[in-house]
């Protein structure tokens, strides 16, 4: 399951279907969409895995309890497959979302590139369908504020993929030459170096070369200058959260390292509104340590459908109110 979040103002199904590719990050396919509106404006996207046949839809998630969480006043359903099964699955999840107070507003099945209307039977809705425009106001305004497209759930996981052997070989050895230069420092003159690193890439506008990535990525390893980053994240100053320094940062390190900078990275897609994305870094930081509670929570999190503005206070205490503010 995945979320993401945006404000914008959707004015019939052209510009909702042309904007939720760009809202996921991938273009769905044999999916359940389901669009949370608040007052009429988008609250919050998410999107399922459809079962095999409308036999199986005792295993499909009705996202019931994601909407309520959101709270969601209505709602689009939007199913991307074949027109037996999305008659099944609009009326199981339609019936379960009026119980809880969530109205849906419409319901829709997408495929072939042209979407077709279940509630309505008038002209305007053929029953050969209607094609999708390739863009809209709505889907150039969430393009204008950084949504991005990908082909497909795999090239996503893609931008997470390691880095050539010989650039993280370079990395590897910086690493070695870090722990021996530090190993001269005490600890408050290391944690001066890692919180200079740490604001230095951030402000960046070049990407770290490997002796820096070796140095950022070993500071991410103590909890409390990896909670510094995710405070500097929840701050707002940085453009796209600096999601491309984290990956960046995340694709050049051995597994033994990746799993604080993968959350990171994580983290700093989840507050973007990137969930999908999100859900692969946290699974890469869990994948190299099966244990790491923050991968752990931050994932829980993101499938209970816990909008991405509830995690402002992540890896902030009492004494760092300040450092958000200065």
């Amino acid at each position: 399951m995945h979320t993401t979040q945006a404000r914008i103002r959707l004015n019939g199904p052209t510009d909702l279907l042309t904007t939720i590719p760009l809202l996921l990050g991938f273009h769905p396919e044999h999916s359940l969409v389901v669009v949370g509106l608040l007052n009429g404006e988008l609250q919050c996207t998410f999107r399922v895995d459809l079962p095999g046949s409308a036999d199986h839809l005792e295993h499909l998630p009705d996202l019931t309890a994601q909407l309520s969480r959101n709270e969601c006043d209505g709602c689009v359903v939007i199913v991307y497959g074949e027109a037996e099964l999305a008659q099944a699955v609009t009326e199981r999840v339609s019936s379960r979302y009026r119980a809880a107070g969530v109205a849906p507003l419409d319901l829709l099945r997408v495929a072939g590139g042209r979407w077709f209307s279940l509630t309505c039977d008038k002209p305007c809705c053929p029953d050969e369908g209607l094609a999708i425009p390739e863009t809209s106001a709505a889907s150039c305004e969430v393009a204008v504020a950084g949504g991005y497209a990908e082909t497909d759930r795999d090239a996503i996981a893609a931008r997470l993929a390691p880095a050539p052997p010989g650039r993280r070989a370079a990395v590897s050895r910086a690493v070695d030459a870090v722990l021996t230069a530090d190993a001269e420092l005490d600890w408050a003159a290391q944690r001066d170096l890692d919180l200079q690193a740490i604001d230095h890439w951030m402000n960046a506008k070049a990407l770290p070369h490997p002796e820096a990535i070796a140095a950022v990525g070993l500071a991410l390893g103590d909890l409390d200058i990896r909670d510094y980053a995710l405070r500097r994240i929840n701050s707002g100053r940085f453009e796209g959260n600096r999601l491309d320094l984290w990956i960046w940062v995340t694709r050049h390190l051995e597994d033994d390292l990746v799993a604080p900078a993968a959350t990171v990275a994580g983290f700093a897609a989840y507050r973007f509104g990137n969930g999908v994305l999100a859900l692969e870094a946290f699974a890469l930081a869990l994948q190299s340590s099966p244990h790491y509670r923050l991968a752990q929570m931050l994932m829980a999190a993101l499938q209970a459908g816990i909008p991405p503005g509830a995690l402002s206070r992540i890896g902030r205490g009492d004494r760092e109110e300040a450092e958000v503010n200065d």
